[in-house]
Protein backbone atom coordinates (compact mmCIF):
# COMPACT_ATOMS: atom_id res chain seq x y z
CA UNK A 1 0.00 0.00 0.00
CA UNK A 2 3.40 2.31 0.65
CA UNK A 3 4.96 1.77 -2.38
CA UNK A 4 1.15 2.77 -4.33
CA UNK A 5 1.06 6.11 -2.59
CA UNK A 6 4.85 7.16 -3.17
CA UNK A 7 4.28 6.36 -7.00
CA UNK A 8 0.98 8.31 -7.69
CA UNK A 9 2.38 11.38 -5.39
CA UNK A 10 5.88 11.20 -7.95
CA UNK A 11 3.36 10.66 -11.17
CA UNK A 12 1.41 13.75 -10.07
CA UNK A 13 4.47 15.96 -9.08
CA UNK A 14 5.98 14.95 -12.76
CA UNK A 15 2.77 16.24 -13.97
CA UNK A 16 2.73 19.33 -12.83
CA UNK A 17 6.51 20.16 -13.45
CA UNK A 18 5.74 19.75 -17.07
CA UNK A 19 2.69 21.67 -17.15
CA UNK A 20 4.32 24.72 -15.86
CA UNK A 21 7.34 24.39 -18.22
CA UNK A 22 5.01 24.23 -21.24
CA UNK A 23 3.33 27.54 -19.99
CA UNK A 24 3.41 31.00 -22.40
CA UNK A 25 5.74 33.24 -20.77
CA UNK A 26 2.97 36.11 -21.20
CA UNK A 27 0.12 33.82 -19.92
CA UNK A 28 2.53 32.89 -16.80
CA UNK A 29 2.85 36.77 -16.01
CA UNK A 30 -0.79 37.51 -16.32
CA UNK A 31 -1.52 34.11 -14.32
CA UNK A 32 1.05 34.39 -12.04
CA UNK A 33 -1.52 33.78 -8.75
CA UNK A 34 -2.30 30.90 -10.52
CA UNK A 35 1.27 29.78 -10.71
CA UNK A 36 2.44 30.89 -7.19
CA UNK A 37 -0.46 28.33 -5.73
CA UNK A 38 0.74 25.50 -8.07
CA UNK A 39 4.38 26.07 -6.55
CA UNK A 40 2.10 26.26 -3.19
CA UNK A 41 0.18 22.98 -4.45
CA UNK A 42 3.89 21.15 -5.40
CA UNK A 43 5.36 22.29 -2.22
CA UNK A 44 3.15 20.36 -0.26
CA UNK A 45 3.36 17.48 -3.09
CA UNK A 46 7.05 17.00 -2.69
CA UNK A 47 6.31 16.95 1.52
CA UNK A 48 3.98 14.30 1.31
CA UNK A 49 6.47 12.43 -1.40
CA UNK A 50 9.24 12.96 1.81
CA UNK A 51 7.20 11.87 4.53
CA UNK A 52 5.29 8.89 2.43
CA UNK A 53 9.60 7.60 1.82
CA UNK A 54 10.33 7.96 5.16
CA UNK A 55 7.04 6.27 6.14
CA UNK A 56 8.38 3.29 3.74
CA UNK A 57 11.75 3.41 5.37
CA UNK A 58 10.24 2.76 9.17
CA UNK A 59 8.27 -0.46 7.18
CA UNK A 60 8.91 -3.70 9.39
CA UNK A 61 10.98 -1.49 12.27
CA UNK A 62 9.38 -3.59 14.84
CA UNK A 63 8.50 -7.19 14.61
CA UNK A 64 7.12 -9.71 15.90
CA UNK A 65 7.36 -13.42 15.57
CA UNK A 66 5.18 -16.62 16.73
CA UNK A 67 8.03 -17.84 18.81
CA UNK A 68 8.06 -14.61 21.19
CA UNK A 69 5.36 -12.49 22.92
CA UNK A 70 7.60 -9.77 22.87
CA UNK A 71 8.63 -7.46 19.82
CA UNK A 72 12.17 -7.35 18.19
CA UNK A 73 13.45 -3.45 17.33
CA UNK A 74 15.01 -3.04 14.40
CA UNK A 75 17.13 0.59 13.39
CA UNK A 76 16.18 2.19 9.97
CA UNK A 77 19.46 0.47 8.85
CA UNK A 78 18.99 -3.08 10.00
CA UNK A 79 22.53 -2.83 11.78
CA UNK A 80 21.15 -2.64 15.37
CA UNK A 81 18.66 -4.84 17.32
CA UNK A 82 17.14 -4.74 20.71
CA UNK A 83 14.79 -8.09 21.79
CA UNK A 84 13.75 -8.55 25.78
CA UNK A 85 13.97 -12.13 27.08
CA UNK A 86 12.28 -14.30 29.79
CA UNK A 87 11.56 -17.14 31.87
CA UNK A 88 9.53 -18.28 34.41
CA UNK A 89 9.78 -21.62 35.48
CA UNK A 90 6.89 -22.79 38.53
CA UNK A 91 7.32 -26.16 40.31
CA UNK A 92 5.93 -28.32 42.55
CA UNK A 93 7.64 -31.19 44.41
CA UNK A 94 6.76 -34.05 46.46
CA UNK A 95 9.47 -36.15 48.18
CA UNK A 96 10.28 -38.70 50.30
CA UNK A 97 12.57 -38.35 53.64
CA UNK A 98 16.41 -38.70 53.12
CA UNK A 99 19.21 -38.28 54.83
CA UNK A 100 21.82 -35.62 53.09
CA UNK A 101 24.91 -33.78 53.26
CA UNK A 102 28.26 -35.84 54.73
CA UNK A 103 26.81 -35.93 58.66
CA UNK A 104 23.66 -37.43 56.97
CA UNK A 105 21.28 -35.07 58.00
CA UNK A 106 17.34 -35.71 58.60
CA UNK A 107 15.14 -34.31 56.15
CA UNK A 108 10.84 -35.52 56.49
CA UNK A 109 9.23 -35.56 53.01
CA UNK A 110 8.43 -32.35 52.10
CA UNK A 111 5.42 -30.61 49.97
CA UNK A 112 7.09 -27.68 48.20
CA UNK A 113 6.20 -25.20 45.34
CA UNK A 114 8.44 -22.34 44.24
CA UNK A 115 9.40 -20.47 41.66
CA UNK A 116 12.75 -22.06 40.41
CA UNK A 117 13.58 -19.73 37.86
CA UNK A 118 12.52 -15.96 37.31
CA UNK A 119 14.89 -14.60 34.32
CA UNK A 120 14.87 -10.86 32.73
CA UNK A 121 16.72 -9.59 30.31
CA UNK A 122 18.02 -7.89 26.53
CA UNK A 123 19.99 -9.30 23.66
CA UNK A 124 20.81 -7.60 20.27
CA UNK A 125 23.09 -6.60 18.28
CA UNK A 126 24.38 -3.27 17.13
CA UNK A 127 26.79 -2.07 14.28
CA UNK A 128 25.92 -4.91 12.63
CA UNK A 129 29.24 -7.02 14.23
CA UNK A 130 28.35 -6.86 17.72
CA UNK A 131 26.35 -8.78 19.68
CA UNK A 132 24.85 -8.41 23.13
CA UNK A 133 23.03 -10.17 26.00
CA UNK A 134 22.13 -8.82 29.38
CA UNK A 135 20.25 -11.05 31.48
CA UNK A 136 19.00 -10.57 35.40
CA UNK A 137 17.74 -13.90 37.50
CA UNK A 138 14.94 -13.08 40.49
CA UNK A 139 14.63 -16.64 41.68
CA UNK A 140 13.46 -15.15 45.11
CA UNK A 141 15.70 -17.17 47.30
CA UNK A 142 18.62 -15.05 46.85
CA UNK A 143 19.87 -11.68 45.71
CA UNK A 144 19.07 -10.55 42.23
CA UNK A 145 21.60 -12.26 40.32
CA UNK A 146 23.31 -11.38 37.24
CA UNK A 147 23.39 -14.22 34.51
CA UNK A 148 24.98 -12.73 31.22
CA UNK A 149 26.29 -9.11 30.78
CA UNK A 150 28.61 -9.59 28.27
CA UNK A 151 29.44 -8.77 24.46
CA UNK A 152 30.25 -10.36 21.37
CA UNK A 153 32.69 -9.31 18.24
CA UNK A 154 31.56 -11.33 15.04
CA UNK A 155 32.94 -9.05 12.14
CA UNK A 156 35.50 -11.64 11.58
CA UNK A 157 34.32 -15.23 9.37
CA UNK A 158 33.35 -18.33 10.99
CA UNK A 159 35.04 -16.62 14.46
CA UNK A 160 33.36 -15.52 17.53
CA UNK A 161 34.92 -13.40 20.36
CA UNK A 162 33.06 -13.35 23.85
CA UNK A 163 33.94 -10.67 26.21
CA UNK A 164 32.56 -10.40 29.77
CA UNK A 165 30.42 -11.88 32.56
CA UNK A 166 29.05 -15.41 30.78
CA UNK A 167 29.09 -18.92 31.32
CA UNK A 168 31.77 -20.98 29.87
CA UNK A 169 31.67 -23.89 27.64
CA UNK A 170 31.60 -27.05 28.99
CA UNK A 171 29.75 -30.45 28.00
CA UNK A 172 26.55 -30.96 26.48
CA UNK A 173 23.39 -30.42 28.39
CA UNK A 174 25.12 -27.70 30.68
CA UNK A 175 26.41 -25.50 27.76
CA UNK A 176 22.66 -25.42 26.81
CA UNK A 177 19.92 -23.43 27.71
CA UNK A 178 17.77 -24.43 31.20
CA UNK A 179 14.77 -23.40 29.13
CA UNK A 180 15.53 -26.52 26.75
CA UNK A 181 15.72 -29.29 29.54
CA UNK A 182 14.36 -32.69 28.55
CA UNK A 183 13.92 -33.18 32.26
CA UNK A 184 13.18 -30.25 35.34
CA UNK A 185 16.78 -30.98 36.45
CA UNK A 186 20.32 -30.90 34.57
CA UNK A 187 22.06 -34.43 35.27
CA UNK A 188 24.75 -34.85 38.09
CA UNK A 189 27.33 -34.56 35.31
CA UNK A 190 26.64 -30.52 36.22
CA UNK A 191 28.48 -30.83 39.60
CA UNK A 192 31.84 -30.29 37.71
CA UNK A 193 30.56 -27.52 35.29
CA UNK A 194 32.14 -24.21 35.93
CA UNK A 195 30.30 -21.24 37.51
CA UNK A 196 30.05 -18.12 35.46
CA UNK A 197 32.38 -15.51 35.76
CA UNK A 198 33.93 -12.87 34.09
CA UNK A 199 36.25 -13.52 31.27
CA UNK A 200 36.94 -13.77 27.77
CA UNK A 201 35.90 -17.16 25.16
CA UNK A 202 36.63 -17.26 21.43
CA UNK A 203 34.79 -19.91 19.37
CA UNK A 204 35.59 -21.15 15.70
CA UNK A 205 32.45 -22.10 13.83
CA UNK A 206 33.05 -24.54 11.05
CA UNK A 207 30.29 -26.44 8.48
CA UNK A 208 29.78 -29.53 10.83
CA UNK A 209 31.97 -28.72 13.80
CA UNK A 210 32.96 -25.52 16.10
CA UNK A 211 35.50 -25.30 18.51
CA UNK A 212 35.74 -23.11 22.35
CA UNK A 213 38.63 -21.94 24.39
CA UNK A 214 38.48 -19.26 27.18
CA UNK A 215 39.54 -17.77 30.53
CA UNK A 216 37.82 -16.74 33.34
CA UNK A 217 37.83 -15.42 36.90
CA UNK A 218 35.46 -15.83 39.81
CA UNK A 219 36.30 -13.65 42.95
CA UNK A 220 34.62 -11.83 45.70
CA UNK A 221 34.27 -13.27 49.86
CA UNK A 222 33.53 -16.24 51.32
CA UNK A 223 31.37 -17.67 53.98
CA UNK A 224 33.92 -16.49 56.60
CA UNK A 225 35.25 -13.10 54.60
CA UNK A 226 38.19 -14.28 52.88
CA UNK A 227 38.62 -12.80 50.03
CA UNK A 228 39.02 -15.58 47.06
CA UNK A 229 40.25 -15.85 43.37
CA UNK A 230 39.78 -18.84 41.16
CA UNK A 231 41.34 -18.68 37.63
CA UNK A 232 39.14 -20.67 34.89
CA UNK A 233 40.52 -22.41 31.81
CA UNK A 234 37.65 -24.17 29.89
CA UNK A 235 37.81 -25.60 25.64
CA UNK A 236 35.26 -27.27 24.11
CA UNK A 237 34.93 -29.00 20.73
CA UNK A 238 32.00 -30.08 19.56
CA UNK A 239 31.03 -32.35 15.64
CA UNK A 240 28.18 -33.27 13.90
CA UNK A 241 29.63 -35.38 10.81
CA UNK A 242 25.79 -37.03 10.27
CA UNK A 243 23.15 -34.13 10.00
CA UNK A 244 20.57 -35.03 7.36
CA UNK A 245 16.70 -34.57 7.35
CA UNK A 246 16.84 -37.78 9.05
CA UNK A 247 20.06 -38.66 10.89
CA UNK A 248 22.29 -36.43 13.28
CA UNK A 249 25.32 -37.92 15.31
CA UNK A 250 26.43 -35.37 17.46
CA UNK A 251 30.24 -35.97 19.54
CA UNK A 252 31.81 -33.87 21.91
CA UNK A 253 34.60 -33.47 23.97
CA UNK A 254 35.18 -30.74 26.88
CA UNK A 255 38.15 -29.87 29.65
CA UNK A 256 37.80 -27.59 32.35
CA UNK A 257 41.27 -26.53 34.71
CA UNK A 258 40.54 -24.73 37.77
CA UNK A 259 43.40 -22.62 39.87
CA UNK A 260 42.39 -21.29 43.49
CA UNK A 261 44.42 -18.88 45.06
CA UNK A 262 46.15 -19.22 48.39
CA UNK A 263 44.03 -17.53 50.94
CA UNK A 264 40.81 -19.83 50.03
CA UNK A 265 41.62 -23.37 49.07
CA UNK A 266 38.34 -25.22 49.75
CA UNK A 267 36.94 -27.76 47.20
CA UNK A 268 33.63 -29.77 47.61
CA UNK A 269 31.79 -32.18 45.09
CA UNK A 270 28.45 -33.68 46.38
CA UNK A 271 24.96 -34.07 44.27
CA UNK A 272 21.32 -34.00 44.71
CA UNK A 273 18.52 -36.65 43.62
CA UNK A 274 17.51 -34.73 40.48
CA UNK A 275 15.49 -32.12 42.27
CA UNK A 276 16.40 -28.52 43.75
CA UNK A 277 14.11 -28.55 47.02
CA UNK A 278 15.24 -32.35 48.30
CA UNK A 279 18.97 -31.82 49.82
CA UNK A 280 22.52 -33.23 48.96
CA UNK A 281 22.22 -37.09 49.25
CA UNK A 282 25.94 -37.66 48.29
CA UNK A 283 28.96 -35.39 49.57
CA UNK A 284 32.79 -35.60 49.51
CA UNK A 285 33.00 -32.86 52.28
CA UNK A 286 34.88 -29.67 52.31
CA UNK A 287 38.97 -30.12 51.07
CA UNK A 288 41.80 -27.71 50.26
CA UNK A 289 42.79 -28.38 46.75
CA UNK A 290 45.55 -26.02 44.83
CA UNK A 291 43.47 -26.64 41.36
CA UNK A 292 41.08 -29.39 39.70
CA UNK A 293 41.05 -30.81 36.48
CA UNK A 294 37.55 -31.80 34.31
CA UNK A 295 37.02 -33.99 31.79
CA UNK A 296 34.09 -34.87 29.27
CA UNK A 297 32.88 -36.90 26.75
CA UNK A 298 29.56 -36.43 25.25
CA UNK A 299 27.17 -37.71 22.50
CA UNK A 300 24.00 -37.70 20.97
CA UNK A 301 22.47 -39.33 18.33
CA UNK A 302 18.45 -38.06 16.83
CA UNK A 303 16.54 -40.01 14.49
CA UNK A 304 13.51 -38.00 12.86
CA UNK A 305 11.67 -37.84 16.61
CA UNK A 306 14.02 -40.06 18.69
CA UNK A 307 16.76 -38.61 20.90
CA UNK A 308 19.44 -40.29 22.47
CA UNK A 309 22.44 -38.22 24.51
CA UNK A 310 25.08 -39.08 27.27
CA UNK A 311 28.04 -37.98 28.62
CA UNK A 312 30.62 -38.96 31.20
CA UNK A 313 32.90 -36.47 33.43
CA UNK A 314 35.66 -37.34 35.82
CA UNK A 315 37.36 -34.84 38.45
CA UNK A 316 40.25 -34.61 39.34
CA UNK A 317 41.21 -32.53 42.50
CA UNK A 318 44.79 -31.92 43.32
CA UNK A 319 45.02 -31.84 47.11
CA UNK A 320 47.37 -29.35 49.29
CA UNK A 321 48.88 -31.89 51.14
CA UNK A 322 47.04 -35.41 50.23
CA UNK A 323 46.60 -37.64 47.01
CA UNK A 324 45.03 -36.14 44.10
CA UNK A 325 40.74 -36.85 44.57
CA UNK A 326 39.39 -38.55 41.55
CA UNK A 327 35.09 -38.96 41.40
CA UNK A 328 33.09 -39.02 38.39
CA UNK A 329 29.31 -39.22 36.75
CA UNK A 330 27.69 -40.54 33.63
CA UNK A 331 24.15 -40.24 32.63
CA UNK A 332 22.48 -41.66 29.37
CA UNK A 333 18.67 -40.57 28.61
CA UNK A 334 16.29 -41.08 25.48
CA UNK A 335 13.84 -38.44 24.82
CA UNK A 336 10.38 -39.71 21.91
CA UNK A 337 7.68 -37.19 20.82
CA UNK A 338 4.92 -38.85 20.22
CA UNK A 339 3.81 -36.39 17.91
CA UNK A 340 6.17 -36.74 15.63
CA UNK A 341 8.27 -33.35 16.08
CA UNK A 342 12.11 -33.15 15.93
CA UNK A 343 14.78 -31.12 18.11
CA UNK A 344 16.38 -28.44 16.52
CA UNK A 345 20.41 -28.86 16.44
CA UNK A 346 22.87 -25.67 16.63
CA UNK A 347 25.97 -27.00 15.10
CA UNK A 348 27.27 -23.58 15.99
CA UNK A 349 26.89 -23.95 19.52
CA UNK A 350 26.95 -27.86 19.69
CA UNK A 351 23.93 -28.12 21.74
CA UNK A 352 20.08 -29.39 21.11
CA UNK A 353 16.99 -26.51 21.40
CA UNK A 354 13.40 -28.18 22.12
CA UNK A 355 11.00 -28.79 20.13
CA UNK A 356 8.04 -26.35 18.79
CA UNK A 357 4.28 -27.71 18.18
CA UNK A 358 3.45 -28.58 14.94
CA UNK A 359 0.00 -27.96 15.86
CA UNK A 360 -0.34 -25.48 19.05
CA UNK A 361 -3.09 -25.16 21.18
CA UNK A 362 -3.78 -21.60 20.05
CA UNK A 363 -4.08 -23.27 16.59
CA UNK A 364 -6.74 -25.91 17.43
CA UNK A 365 -4.49 -28.51 17.95
CA UNK A 366 -3.47 -30.63 21.11
CA UNK A 367 0.74 -29.39 20.96
CA UNK A 368 3.36 -31.70 21.41
CA UNK A 369 4.02 -34.42 23.96
CA UNK A 370 7.06 -35.86 24.56
CA UNK A 371 8.16 -39.35 26.66
CA UNK A 372 11.74 -39.04 28.37
CA UNK A 373 13.94 -41.76 30.03
CA UNK A 374 17.15 -41.44 32.17
CA UNK A 375 19.67 -43.27 34.13
CA UNK A 376 22.08 -41.09 36.22
CA UNK A 377 24.78 -41.95 38.22
CA UNK A 378 27.29 -40.47 40.33
CA UNK A 379 30.72 -41.93 42.23
CA UNK A 380 32.10 -39.39 44.78
CA UNK A 381 33.82 -42.33 46.63
CA UNK A 382 37.55 -42.23 46.31
CA UNK A 383 39.09 -44.47 49.10
CA UNK A 384 42.61 -44.02 47.94
CA UNK A 385 42.49 -40.50 49.11
CA UNK A 386 40.62 -40.98 52.33
CA UNK A 387 36.83 -39.32 50.62
CA UNK A 388 34.01 -41.02 51.15
CA UNK A 389 30.69 -39.29 49.59
CA UNK A 390 28.83 -42.20 48.34
CA UNK A 391 27.24 -43.10 45.05
CA UNK A 392 24.04 -42.41 43.42
CA UNK A 393 21.95 -43.46 41.25
CA UNK A 394 18.29 -41.84 39.92
CA UNK A 395 15.92 -43.50 37.27
CA UNK A 396 13.58 -40.74 36.08
CA UNK A 397 10.68 -40.80 33.77
CA UNK A 398 9.23 -38.23 32.21
CA UNK A 399 6.35 -36.85 30.71
CA UNK A 400 6.52 -33.75 28.67
CA UNK A 401 3.66 -31.47 26.98
CA UNK A 402 4.47 -28.37 25.07
CA UNK A 403 1.32 -26.07 24.09
CA UNK A 404 2.91 -23.32 22.55
CA UNK A 405 5.87 -22.60 20.92
CA UNK A 406 7.44 -20.89 24.11
CA UNK A 407 4.97 -22.78 26.98
CA UNK A 408 5.31 -25.87 28.30
CA UNK A 409 4.52 -28.15 31.09
CA UNK A 410 6.59 -31.10 32.65
CA UNK A 411 6.13 -33.67 35.07
CA UNK A 412 9.02 -36.38 36.30
CA UNK A 413 9.45 -39.41 38.79
CA UNK A 414 12.27 -39.71 40.11
CA UNK A 415 13.29 -43.15 42.30
CA UNK A 416 16.61 -42.39 43.96
CA UNK A 417 19.33 -44.69 45.55
CA UNK A 418 22.40 -43.79 47.08
CA UNK A 419 25.21 -46.51 48.48
CA UNK A 420 28.02 -45.63 51.55
CA UNK A 421 30.73 -47.18 52.07
CA UNK A 422 30.68 -46.07 55.98
CA UNK A 423 27.69 -46.53 58.09
CA UNK A 424 25.12 -43.68 59.41
CA UNK A 425 22.14 -44.56 62.38
CA UNK A 426 18.89 -43.61 61.11
CA UNK A 427 16.48 -41.54 63.16
CA UNK A 428 15.09 -45.35 64.68
CA UNK A 429 18.26 -45.85 65.29
CA UNK A 430 19.34 -48.63 62.74
CA UNK A 431 21.95 -48.50 61.35
CA UNK A 432 22.42 -48.22 57.52
CA UNK A 433 24.70 -48.42 54.70
CA UNK A 434 22.05 -47.01 51.73
CA UNK A 435 18.63 -45.60 51.42
CA UNK A 436 16.17 -44.66 48.85
CA UNK A 437 13.20 -42.29 48.11
CA UNK A 438 10.68 -41.26 45.33
CA UNK A 439 10.27 -37.81 44.19
CA UNK A 440 7.35 -36.39 42.05
CA UNK A 441 7.69 -33.17 40.01
CA UNK A 442 6.06 -31.19 37.95
CA UNK A 443 6.93 -27.03 35.99
CA UNK A 444 4.93 -24.77 34.33
CA UNK A 445 7.56 -22.81 31.83
CA UNK A 446 7.06 -19.82 29.65
CA UNK A 447 9.63 -18.40 28.23
CA UNK A 448 10.71 -15.77 25.11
Amino acid sequence: MTTKTVFSISSVALAISVALLCFPSNAMAADSDKIIELERRLDALEKELIEAKDAANKVDRIKFSKSSPTPELISKDGSSTLEFTGRFQADYVSADELYTGNKFTYEDKFNDASLRRIRFGIEGYFSNVWKYALEFDFDGESDVEIKDANVSYRGWDNNELTIGFQKFGFGLEATGSSKNLAFLERASTDTFSPERGIGIEWGYIANYYNFKIGYGMNAGFDDDDKNFQQDIFNARFTAAPINNNVHLLHLGASALYTLNNDEVLETRYRARPSSKPAGRIIDTGKFDADSTQHYGIEAAYQRNNLLLQAEYMIAKADQVDDPTITVDSYYAQAVYTLTGESWQYSNKKGTFKAISPASAISAGGYGAWELAVRYDHANFDDTDSDIIGGKKTDYILGVNWYLENNLKTQLNYVHTKADYKEAYVDIDGVTRYDQDGNIIQARVQFAF
